[in-house]
């Protein structure tokens, strides 16, 4: 049967990034939707050769107006800044649906999510055999970087893109390492930075032969598509954070020194190993009533950690029991002021949103909310609305930084991203007086779009 789902969408929003449409039947034709973005995520610029530092990264005037302008024509009932905007996911299908069935673009404010900031509540409507996102929304602007954010907070806004991708994930996510990313690298690289260093004895002038002898760490996704926005989010947000504790570039937020910056300032005679860090989820349980109606994720969301590494003679990791009480300090650091830093350095709260869609398609998925309630969404679960095929790197080059401390130290840092949403979807604790919230949330609820306000 010919698809109906042909060639729908022209151009309508700069900064072009595809965003194809298909039917389910194996001879649907891909049809192509203009969404919002210019290869920046979180303001590190990312793409098919190499993840770009953030900075110089700042968007060129012409490139923000005609971003902004095309932010306008979003729907201007989703300025009024709410602290409990609802998303009805049944209508949401339906909208997207219905751009398909009436060959008409996706609206900017359901790219966007109705402005949603954050997913803090998912809603059981079984009288309408709805499932309901709620959390705080308010209107879009873009900042410097190039990124939607909201008009008021500057918080990344959540992307459909993004919700698709955590959707179609969930049940992969539970299966071997999960949702993750990791840089690290090569054995071979290793093997050529030791014999590198039994010839010479490091100076800041060998620099660039220390990067070139270790040559390229390997960029590691599992758990999503390897070419998805998401895995553009986890790469940036993981390189950003190295950049940061290694000292290569400076964080916008005040007082937060690097690793090698903290040695310096201790005048540390002594600091062996490879600090390993990486980001992980961070929520409390999950709180739900006794009917399990309705939903909640408490916590900041995200967290850093550190291990201690060394690499053995064939070019091998091995954890060591001793930590590095600098790259801990660091890790705590960021994980304590996570709130603030993260205002100013928004790819972080990229990837909470992120760990939020995650925990929540991990909930919907673990509960057969789906099946149980007859709701087919297959828009948004289903391959009819296609991702486009964002570049993301396979690895990058070694970075290489160093302090004089009685001597030079030279400090690589490897790791990653970690999303166990399974684990946090699983944690759970009870709590009726969120029946209030739902039953606010649901009474706002007019039927008459799919997205409302509850305040």
């Amino acid at each position: 049967m010919a698809s109906r789902y042909a060639n729908f969408l022209t151009s309508k929003l700069a900064a072009l990034a595809i965003f194809a449409v298909a039917a389910c039947s194996a001879s649907s034709v891909l049809a192509q939707q203009t969404v919002l973005g210019i290869g920046v995520v979180g303001g590190v610029a990312v793409d098919a050769e190499s993840v770009l530092s953030r900075s110089g990264q700042r968007i060129d005037p012409a490139t923000a107006d005609k971003i902004s302008n095309s932010l306008r024509a979003a729907d201007t009932n989703i300025d009024r800044v709410s602290k409990l905007r609802m998303v009805s996911l049944k209508s949401l299908d339906r909208e997207i649906k219905k751009c398909i069935s009436d060959n008409k673009p996706i609206p900017v404010e359901v790219q966007f999510m109705a402005g949603l900031q954050r997913v803090e509540f998912l809603i059981v409507d079984a009288e309408n055999k709805d499932l309901i996102l709620a959390g705080p929304g308010e209107g879009l602007k873009t900042d410097t970087f190039g990124n939607v954010v909201g008009a008021k907070s500057g918080t990344p806004a959540i992307h459909l893109e993004d919700f698709l991708t955590a959707m179609r994930s969930a049940d992969e996510a539970r299966t071997g390492q999960g949702i993750s990313v990791s840089m690290d690298p090569t054995a071979e690289g290793v093997k050529s930075l030791q014999a590198f260093y039994n010839k010479f004895q490091f100076t800041p002038e060998l620099v660039k032969q220390v990067e070139k002898a270790m040559g390229e760490h390997t960029i590691t996704l599992t758990g999503v598509p390897k070419d998805s926005r998401y895995s553009q989010v986890l790469v940036a947000a993981d390189h950003r954070m190295k950049r940061l504790a290694m000292g290569l570039e400076q964080s916008n937020a005040q007082n937060l020194p690097s690793i090698l910056e903290m040695a310096q300032k201790k005048k540390a005679s002594r600091m062996s190993g490879a600090p390993r860090m990486w980001m992980e989820c961070n929520y409390q349980s999950v709180a739900t009533d006794e009917s399990e109606t309705i939903y909640e994720l408490r916590g900041q969301g995200v967290k850093t950690l550190t291990e201690n590494a060394f690499f053995d003679q064939d070019g091998k990791s091995k954890v060591q029991k001793k930590q590095n009480k600098f790259a801990e300090q660091w890790a705590d650091n960021l994980t304590e002021r996570f709130e603030e830093v993260s205002q100013v350095e928004p790819v972080f709260r990229d990837l909470r949103n992120l760990m939020d869609l995650s925990v929540i398609s991990a909930i919907i998925s673990k509960n057969q909310m789906l099946d149980k309630m007859g709701l087919q969404i297959d828009a948004i679960t289903g391959d009819a609305v296609r991702m486009p095929s964002r570049p993301v790197p396979s690895s990058v080059p070694t970075a290489c930084s160093f302090v004089n401390i009685k001597g030079n130290y030279v400090v690589t840092a490897s790791g990653g991203v970690q999303i166990n949403s399974w684990a946090v979807a699983a944690n759970t604790r009870v709590d009726n007086d969120l029946v209030k919230t739902s039953a606010v949330a649901l009474a706002a609820n007019d039927g008459s779009n799919w997205w409302w306000n509850a305040n």
